[in-house]
């Protein structure tokens, strides 16, 4: 069995236990009312997968509109899977190995992510720095120092310009520590969900990128709605992976065939939506089957290149 690395998940705090970061086990009837609503909420978000990689061919007009409706779709869903628990779940039904747990404060903060990946060696912290943190350099350095394995950087949900000197001081931090940086890319006008969103453009990481070629950066989800402008800065700067979450499988061998398989990593985004880990295997394996990816490649792209990124062994297999 290949090596499987899901490189950017969620983890949501327990809502249905007490205390605010509680990441305990659910009680049996709340367990068993989910897993059916669980059953239930499959075909719906299958469906909604399925759609967006339509929605892209739209006019931005009429995008703009649907991505302010997508940003509250998601929201039934997260009450039957967000948990540590659904998470586990689903990477033992999709023969999962580990999962890179992304911060997002305030929802998701960086303790509470520590903290869950500290109890769970299957489950690799990646820290989020809020703006607002005092002394922040000082706290994303003993994040490290803790095992964090990765920064998340997010210009649209914080509304602020992707070479803006906070984050210049962060990517500086994050670089001298030998740790990658992810970044959301895509602009998704949804005021609900991000500040600014055309703040996450790929196109608007240009100085970034020129000021940091030794950093490696990780595009999340190809740009969203316009993979062709990821492609394109990849193709030019050779420190920049890919990360697949949201994409087709058209799109996914794409990206293999302009840059490589050795820059592309499976990403799904779980739990938004749902159905996540499943449907993001399955366009891997659709790749395979079109012959857009070869059986050696999809191993780099399942696993080997998130595991030489954070310097995991390969052969630590979790299952």
């Amino acid at each position: 069995m290949p090596l499987i690395i899901d490189s950017h998940v969620h983890v949501f705090p327990n809502p249905f236990e007490s205390g605010a970061l509680s990441t305990g086990p659910l009680s049996d009837p709340i367990q068993k009312a989910r897993q059916i609503a669980r059953r239930w909420w499959k075909p719906v978000s299958a469906s909604m997968h399925r759609t967006q990689g339509f929605l892209r061919h739209v006019p931005e007009s009429v995008r703009k509109k649907l991505d302010a409706v997508s940003g509250i779709v998601p929201l039934p869903g997260l009450l039957v899977e967000s948990t540590s628990a659904d998470l586990i779940q689903s990477m033992n039904e999709s023969r999962i190995d580990y999962a890179w747990v992304i911060a997002h404060s305030p929802l998701m903060p960086n303790e509470f992510v520590m903290d869950l990946c500290s109890r769970n060696p299957r489950l690799i912290p990646v820290v989020n720095m809020p703006q607002k943190a005092s002394k922040p350099v000082q706290l994303l350095k003993a994040h490290f120092k803790r095992g964090a394995k990765a920064l998340k950087l997010h210009p649209a949900a914080d509304g602020e310009a992707p070479d803006s000197p906070r984050y210049r001081k962060l990517v500086r931090t994050a670089t001298a520590a030998g740790v990658p940086i992810i970044i959301h890319t895509g602009c998704i006008h949804s005021r609900l969900l991000f500040k600014d969103p055309e703040q996450s453009r790929a196109e608007r990481l240009v100085p970034l990128l020129k000021a940091f070629p030794e950093t490696t950066f990780i595009l999340a989800h190809m740009n969203f709605h316009d993979p062709n402008t990821a492609f394109d800065l990849a193709e030019k700067y050779p420190n920049i992976y890919l990360e697949s979450s949201w994409q087709p499988a058209e799109v996914i061998g794409e990206a293999v065939r302009r840059i490589g398989a050795e820059r592309i990593l499976f990403g799904s985004d779980w739990p938004l939506v749902g159905s996540n880990l499943s449907i993001g295997l399955s366009r891997i394996r659709e790749c395979v089957a079109a012959g857009t990816l070869s059986p050696e490649e999809s191993r780099l792209v399942l696993g080997e290149n998130a595991a030489r990124l954070i310097g995991l062994k390969v052969e630590a297999h979790a299952t």
